[in-house]
C-alpha cells in the first residue's frame, strides 16, 4: 500500500477524508421493508468504518415509497425514518470515517409487486412493463423528493450522492 493511499483527502467544503479508500453503495438489502434501517446494517456499515475506510456510503436509500427499488432497502422519505440516520451517522463518524448517503428513487425500474402499484415515469414504457405516466406536478412532487431528504441529510450526513430516477432523466 502506497503512502499515498493513506494520505488525508482534503475537500473545498471543509471536510477532510482521513485516507483515500471508500466504501461504495451496496445493495445488501438489510434494512427492514418499511425502509427503517436494521441492526444488521447498521452494524455492516459501522464494521467498514471501523476498518478505517475513509469514507462509508450508504445503500441506495429510496426518496419515496413508490421509488423503492429492491427488497431490504433502506429509506429517508419520512420523518419516521430519522433516528436511524443519525444512529448510522454518528456510529460512523465515531471511527473518523466520513458518513455518506446515496438518495435513489428507482423510478420504472420499481418492482410493482415490491411497491404494490404501478412505478412512476415521464411516459408510458412497455419495455419496462406497466409503469404509469406522471403529470408535470407530479414529477415536481417526485424532484422534491430528492431535494427535500438532501437537505435533511446535510444536517448529519457529509455528502450525498443522486442514484435511479429511472426514466426522468436523459
Amino acid at each position: 500500500m502506497s503512502a499515498e493511499s493513506n494520505s488525508p483527502v482534503q475537500f473545498t467544503c471543509g471536510a477532510t477524508m482521513k485516507n483515500r479508500f471508500a466504501l461504495a453503495p451496496m445493495t445488501n438489502s438489510q434494512s427492514f421493508e418499511n425502509g427503517q434501517l436494521s441492526d444488521d446494517e447498521l452494524h455492516w456499515l459501522e464494521m467498514r468504518a471501523k476498518g478505517q475506510f475513509g469514507m462509508v456510503m450508504t445503500c441506495a436509500s429510496h426518496v419515496q415509497e413508490i421509488g423503492k427499488g429492491f427488497p431490504g432497502q433502506l429509506g429517508i422519505f419520512s420523518d419516521e425514518l430519522m433516528d436511524g440516520h443519525k444512529r448510522l451517522t454518528k456510529s460512523i463518524q465515531q471511527h473518523g470515517s466520513l458518513a455518506v448517503i446515496q438518495l435513489h428513487h428507482a423510478g420504472l425500474r420499481s418492482p410493482e409487486k415490491l411497491i404494490g402499484e404501478a412505478p412512476v415515469s415521464p411516459s408510458d414504457s412497455e419495455k419496462h412493463g406497466s409503469s404509469r405516466t406522471h403529470r408535470r406536478t407530479t414529477i415536481a412532487m417526485l424532484h422534491c423528493g430528492f431535494i427535500l431528504p438532501s437537505v435533511v441529510c446535510h444536517c448529519f450526513y457529509c455528502f450525498y450522492d443522486f442514484h435511479g430516477f429511472y426514466g426522468f432523466r436523459s
